[in-house]
């Protein structure tokens, strides 16, 4: 096809209402008068003329799936007639596993030494269809999850009955039973999102902590072994801290076990987690006067001094490129938005800046009576990180390139609609702790246009924070399946 005309540089809004756009730097002057979002402009590349034919296209399909094929080690099945769970297991893998979270690195490898029949693959088949039926909001897929669910303990009981102890505890079968309890320990928090009362709640967590601890000579510079122990510690803290429960004194001596092996900032801030997970258990008893306010007031302090140096040492690994806008986009808060290197550094930043707003609301709650000044101070560094916090949430909901030619997406795809469900908890406690009112409302705006783009709990978070009804920040982590998705 033969062109004559040259490409528009002209921006989007512009072209499609076939004006002359006049190219003003920070927004042209045609939007600005319209009162329209300016897009920017297009940029050299985006004008170059290329070859679309169906053989080069088929050429480039052949080349990203080679590459996409050696990148994964994930084996994705090719069903001809793919069933409910033939499909929920790949996405699984590939969106979740491989996509999202660091929390099943150990799965793949250990998925291709266990037959399709093991307990490990149908722990897999009910956690994939859990995962699925909350992603796509199909109740009707929990239906069977919950038969893969049955079929997965059946199976456990079977393996741990029937093999020899000392092939679990010396082989590759213990690892196999650790990650399938970690696996139904997933479908449980999908599942039963309301329901983290429940024994089964914690039910799954203990029995991975047990398998590990109960394990005779355990070799943790294996890198296998060394994290499904690490998993095993996270998933029982998260788990005790929804509950509102310590944790148990094994977890703590399985930590001290693994301290010579796991050295990381996510390793410091975990530690600290689990502190504030028993100062929050410990809490319970200030009504009744079990607990005392000074010691509340004093560890919680202490936590924050250590959770602060924490955020020092994150910030200087992951240090987040911060963009600042010319014009005025209603997805960004202010004037600037923050990109980090990786959703996991954005999870993990943010993780240790809510524990810090917590600590610092604790403070502010039970040491009302101090001088003005520790007070003030408070108020501060909670101002800071809810700021932090709305700062990292455009990288999510805008395509990132040159400021000039960022675009607004107006059809999240898969994982950006996870990314966006791991920043519901984020924007949820910021709307409880800010006093800026300002913030309260883009806050609010956020959450209607997360949900207005496919995130469903986006709005389940906004009927809460409309109603006045506010509830516990570590409830609502639960209700909206942010355990499920934590990276």
């Amino acid at each position: 096809m033969v062109n004559n005309g040259r490409p528009s540089r002209c921006c989007f809004p512009c072209r499609k209402r076939k004006l002359r756009c006049d190219l003003a730097p920070g927004g042209c002057g045609q939007c600005r008068r319209a009162k329209l979002n300016c897009h920017g402009y297009r940029d050299s590349i985006q004008l170059l003329f290329r070859d679309e034919t169906k053989i080069t296209a088929s050429k480039v399909s052949a080349r990203l799936t080679a590459a996409a094929a050696a990148r994964s080690h994930v084996s994705i099945r090719d069903t001809p007639n793919p069933t409910w769970e033939d499909i929920s297991r790949d996405t699984f893998l590939s969106l979740y596993v491989v996509g999202l979270s660091h929390t099943f690195d150990t799965l793949p490898a250990l998925l291709t030494n266990s037959p399709p029949s093991s307990h490990l693959h149908i722990s897999l088949g009910a956690a994939g269809l859990a995962f699925m039926s909350f992603h796509l909001n199909r109740h009707d897929l929990l239906l069977l999850a919950s038969k893969k669910y049955v079929a997965a303990i059946r199976s456990i009981r079977s393996a741990l009955n029937t093999s020899n102890n000392s092939d679990l505890q010396h082989g590759n079968n213990n690892d196999e039973v650790i990650q399938s309890a970690l696996l139904l320990d997933l479908y449980e928090k999908i599942a039963n999102r309301h329901e983290h009362q429940s024994a089964s709640w914690l039910s799954h967590a203990r029995g991975a902590l047990h398998m590990v601890c109960d394990r005779a000579n355990t070799d943790f510079s294996n890198p296998t072994t060394c994290q499904l122990a690490n998993n095993a510690t996270v998933v029982l803290m998260k788990s005790c801290g929804i509950a509102g429960v310590p944790v148990p004194p094994s977890l703590l001596a399985l930590r001290e076990d693994l301290n010579s092996y796991v050295r990381d900032a996510k390793w410091s801030f975990t530690g600290l987690v689990v502190g504030i997970v028993n100062l929050r258990a410990y809490m319970q008893g200030l009504a009744s006067g079990a607990a005392c306010p000074n010691v509340v007031l004093r560890r919680a302090k202490i936590l924050d001094e250590h959770m602060a140096l924490v955020e020092k040492r994150l910030q200087r690994s992951w240090k987040a490129t911060r963009t600042f806008t010319v014009a005025y986009n209603p997805l960004i808060f202010g004037r600037y938005y923050d990109v980090y290197p990786s959703h996991h550094a954005t999870q993990v930043t943010n993780a240790v800046r809510m524990m810090r707003l917590e600590l610092n609301s604790i403070i502010q709650d039970v040491g009302h009576n101090e001088e003005p000044t520790m007070a003030s101070l408070t108020r501060e560094i909670i101002q800071e990180l809810t700021r932090h916090l709305c700062a990292a949430v455009p990288q999510f909901l805008l395509l990132i390139g040159d400021e000039a030619t960022s675009l607004p997406v107006y059809t999240l795809p898969p994982l950006q609609r996870l990314h966006c469900c791991t920043m519901l908890t984020p924007l949820y406690l910021s709307f409880c702790l800010t006093e800026d009112s300002y913030m309260k409302e883009w806050i609010s705006q956020i959450l209607l246009y997360m949900a207005e783009h496919g995130v469903k709990l986006a709005s389940d978070v906004f009927q809460v924070i409309s109603s006045g009804r506010l509830v516990d920040y570590w409830v609502l982590y639960a209700i909206v399946g942010s355990y499920a998705i934590a990276a």
